[in-house]
């Protein structure tokens, strides 16, 4: 049966009027000085936030990190003293997510400069994010991030959140350049496993109901491990891992599982547009305006289905553009991190293109943000190239 390319979804037909249709030029994003500034934050950030043990940046100095003794007993414990199995507050809690981004601001940095210092580095933190996938001998579950120490301990706690960018990072790394048929073949390797694990433990008679198995059977007490079922910003969360399975390795089986569940994810990512002002004040932050449209560019890019595909970006592009009007992600009045997010997330839309006034936005965070702040300088990095690579391709 063919699929409609027409969008029978009347709230982002609707919201297809507020995507922006025509830009002022300005050029600035090109100047010397943001580049500059943004390798002497990365060499800093190296210097302290990064570890050659894992390949992975964290967000607090790699010598403050957690034992991995008190890993193995989920320390720090919380404040009213239960475990903490997330790690939260270590540093080591967001490694997947924001390596994941990383890794494409530095494949975006790559196929606009052709730099092999920047392959490098992507190459470090591709096999950082393969070895979160990997260590703890547990296929499929991606974790948070890696003891800097021995290289080897994880908290047991992870969400959809890191799944999300961990697999959009290296799926973006498997069809860049600069990946070799060996990575390629760990990569493809991982992504079938996370499709399998996905495909035995979203069920409805889990606790929380549809959600993955955490590490060591620990129990998802925030139900962040929730993939069927969820919000509009997370409906192409578990679709993408299917897709991203069939994308590296051409197996059909992760493609019709895919398919079973095209519905969900493009009627429910549609529903984004028209939800009620609670819902993007208190569920939808700025990190998950980037996660959403990470999910929906790695469906819309391996959807065989061209009538598909272009509904795909259709919603997309409703998406970005209702974003750049609603007041609760008016990028003015956010840190240099959420606002980095929001626009980066944006440009993943191929209709959506930066307004002079966001890129100045843009610009001026490169120029603020300072050593101190590992998330504005990663989400900064990886917006800025971004950027710079729609300008190239004159977008």
């Amino acid at each position: 049966m063919k699929t409609s390319s027409a969008l029978p979804f009347a709230a982002v037909a609707a919201a297809l009027s507020l995507a922006p249709s025509a830009f002022a030029e300005t050029g600035g994003l090109a100047d010397p000085k943001f580049e500059q500034k943004l390798d002497a934050l990365w060499d800093g950030a190296a210097k302290t936030f990064y570890s050659p043990k894992t390949n992975l940046f964290y967000t607090a100095p790699v010598d403050k990190m957690p034992s991995p003794e008190e890993i193995a007993e989920y320390k720090p414990l919380k404040k009213n003293g239960d475990p903490n199995y997330m790690g939260g507050g270590t540093g080591i809690e967001d490694c997947s997510m924001l390596c994941g981004i990383m890794l494409v601001g530095l494949c975006d940095k790559y196929e606009l400069t052709g730099d092999a210092e920047t392959a490098e580095w992507a190459r470090r933190i591709a096999r950082g994010l393969m070895l979160a996938d990997t260590v703890h001998g547990d296929p499929g579950f991606v974790a948070r991030g890696v003891s800097p120490a021995d290289g080897k301990s994880v908290y047991p706690e992870t969400s959809r959140d890191q799944y999300t960018h961990n697999i959009h990072g290296l799926w973006t790394y498997f069809h860049s350049k600069i990946a070799s048929d060996a990575e390629k073949a760990e990569i493809a390797k991982i992504f079938g496993e996370v499709a399998e694990k996905m495909k035995r433990e979203i069920r409805p008679d889990t606790d929380p109901p549809y959600t993955y198995r955490l590490h060591k059977g620990v129990p998802d007490k925030r139900g962040v491990a929730k993939m069927h079922d969820v919000h509009p910003h997370e409906a192409a969360r578990l679709g993408m891992l299917y897709a991203a399975a069939y994308d590296a390795t051409k197996d059909k089986k992760y493609l019709n599982w895919y398919n079973s569940i095209y519905k969900d994810i493009a009627e429910g990512s549609a529903k984004f547009i028209g939800m009620g002002e609670p819902y993007y004040k208190h569920l939808v932050p700025a990190y998950s305006v980037a996660q959403m449209n990470a999910s929906l560019q790695l469906v819309r890019d391996v959807e065989p289905n061209a009538a598909r595909k272009i509904q795909l970006s259709q919603i997309m592009d409703a998406i970005s553009g209702f974003i750049d009007k609603y007041p609760v992600y008016r990028v003015s009045d956010k840190g240099v991190r959420d606002a980095s997010e929001i626009m980066w997330g944006q440009m993943l839309a191929k209709g959506y293109k930066l307004s002079a006034a966001r890129r100045e936005i843009l610009e001026r965070n490169v120029m603020k943000v300072g050593p101190r702040d590992p998330y504005g300088i990663y989400m900064a990095f990886s917006a800025y190239w971004r950027a710079r690579l729609d300008e190239a391709r004159g977008k």
